[in-house]
C-alpha cells in the first residue's frame, strides 16, 4: 500500500527534478535527520514502529491477492531508479507516504524504501520460522 504512494511521489519527483536539470554525480551525503531515518528503518528492528491508519492492510488477504500487487510495486520501483541516473540524489526532494511536510532526499528515499523491504523480509522470516514445520506454503511467483 505505500508502495504505490511512494512511487508515485518519486514519480513526480524525478519528473520535476528533470524539468529544473538537477543532475548530479555522486557519492551524495545525506543530512542527520535522513541518516536517522535510515538507521531506524533497517533491520534488526530496534524500535518497533505501528503503521498509519491509511496504510494497514486488510487482515486474511490470500497471498495470490498480495503477491501481484507487491511485484508490480517492486517494477515500478526500479523504473523510478533507472529513470533518477543522472540526477542529483541529494538535492531532489521526495514527499513522504507519511507526511506531506516530511520530504526526504532521492537518494534517501530510495535507501529506506530498500531498508523497509529487508525490514518486511526479517517479519516474513520471522514468522516462517514460527510456522510448525511441514505445512506446506503457497507459491509466490
Amino acid at each position: 500500500m505505500v508502495g504505490h504512494v511512494e512511487a508515485a511521489h518519486i514519480e513526480r519527483a524525478i519528473d520535476q527534478a528533470r524539468e529544473r536539470g538537477l543532475t548530479g554525480s555522486g557519492p551524495f551525503e545525506y543530512g542527520p535527520l535522513e541518516r536517522l531515518i535510515l538507521r531506524e528503518t533497517e533491520p534488526p528492528v530496534r524500535h518497533a514502529m505501528s503503521a498509519p491508519k491509511s496504510f494497514v492492510p486488510l487482515h486474511n488477504q490470500p497471498v495470490t491477492g498480495v503477491m501481484p500487487t507487491f511485484f508490480h510495486v517492486q517494477r515500478m520501483l526500479l523504473i523510478q531508479i533507472e529513470r533518477a541516473d543522472g540526477l542529483d540524489l541529494r538535492r531532489v526532494k521526495v514527499v513522504t507516504p507519511v507526511s506531506r511536510l516530511l520530504r526526504l532526499s532521492l537518494g534517501a528515499t530510495f535507501a529506506q524504501t530498500a531498508a523497509h523491504e529487508r525490514r518486511h523480509i526479517a517479519q516474513a522470516k520471522r514468522v516462517l520460522a514460527k510456522l510448525p514445520k511441514g505445512i506446506p506454503l503457497p507459491a509466490t511467483h
